[in-house]
């Protein structure tokens, strides 16, 4: 059976807009948040405001449903430490973080000796999508997700939630989705760069891209984004050229490497992520070092080469290892 009330643990850009959507599909909702200006604004819209999680649990009373919108890792595994002592049998968790599978399985293992059920909610759709309908892919206890369908059809686009399977393939299917986006953006990437290197000049890129998207193969939100992009700065010279990854790549490339699957698209996606992030470049060096070594070709010098923002003098910058996912 539907609760008609739902607890929501974080209140991100897309935990928030979830809560603003399940008032709107009139859920009694109740928030807790870290930070309180989320909270603040969303108890202005009709939320009830917990302090703690544990004061969350005990305003939902028995039966309840709890959506976990936190950043994968430590936030999500402390959250769910807390739950796990002060929820009851009967209740269930949905997890809509961008967590890991395998973590999902060690999760419900956990719950399920309470009898508390867990999904694993796979959500794409970004804040737009949680606030006018996201694509779910939830795995888990099935009878559970059953007896919350509801909130899941509530809480998604037309045909844009379905149950996967056992505990973490909701998350599995996501992860999968999301090397499928690396690809698809990389390819984007590269396109836009033999436009703006090609031999035509001042091409209108954004006006391409509106035109690829009314009726080529190619259409879709991607490049409905893209000319979004472009139409605010046309050369982008403002955007470093430093892409970061939030772990879902990464794991797809473990997965396939596990599995024998090739994975070459998301693969060289992945790796230009990382070669972004280079500014000393010391493998780029040890190319034209070798090239210079063996053949007497030129190299350029580090006074030579243009002028860049991102590179200032010879010190070698501290390299960053990539956040979290979130």
């Amino acid at each position: 059976m539907v609760s008609s009330r739902i607890g929501i643990v974080g209140l991100g850009k897309m935990g928030k807009n979830i809560a603003l959507r399940l008032l709107e599909k009139g859920y009694g909702v109740v928030v807790y948040n870290r930070s309180s200006a989320p909270v603040e604004e969303i108890r202005s819209k009709g939320a009830e405001a917990a302090g703690s999680i544990g004061e969350l649990a005990s305003m939902l009373g028995e039966g309840r449903l709890i959506w976990l919108m936190l950043p994968w890792g430590e936030a999500t595994d402390n959250a769910i430490a807390e739950l796990l002592g002060v929820l009851s049998k009967g209740d269930i968790v949905v997890d809509g973080s961008n967590g890991k599978y395998t973590d999902d399985i060690a999760h419900a293992k956990l719950f399920a000796e309470k009898g508390i059920r867990l999904i694993d909610a796979g959500c794409s759709g970004g804040p737009s999508g949680a606030l006018n309908g996201m694509s779910i892919m939830a795995g888990g206890d099935r009878e559970a997700f059953e007896s919350i369908e509801k909130v899941f059809k509530d809480l998604s686009v037309e045909n844009g939630y379905k149950y996967i399977g056992s505990s973490g393939s909701g998350h599995y299917v996501k992860m999968v989705h999301n090397a499928i986006e690396y690809g698809m953006m990389q390819a984007i990437a590269e396109g836009m760069e033999l436009l703006e290197n090609g031999p035509y000049n001042n091409l209108d890129k954004a006006g391409i891209c509106r035109l690829w998207n009314n009726g080529s193969v190619i259409r879709g939100y991607l490049m409905e984004l893209a000319e979004r992009a472009l139409l605010k700065s046309p050369e982008l010279e403002e955007i470093r050229p430093y892409v970061e990854d939030t772990g879902e790549g990464r794991w797809a490339a473990e997965a396939a490497i596990k599995l024998g699957v090739p994975l070459t698209s998301l693969t060289h996606a992945l790796y230009e992520r990382f070669s972004s992030r280079d500014e000393y470049g010391f493998g780029r060096r040890m190319l034209s070092a070798l090239r210079h070594e063996f053949g007497g070709h030129e190299v350029t010098r580090v006074s030579e080469r243009y002028s860049s923002p991102n590179i200032q003098d010879e010190s070698k910058p501290q390299r960053k290892n990539p956040p979290g996912p979130v």
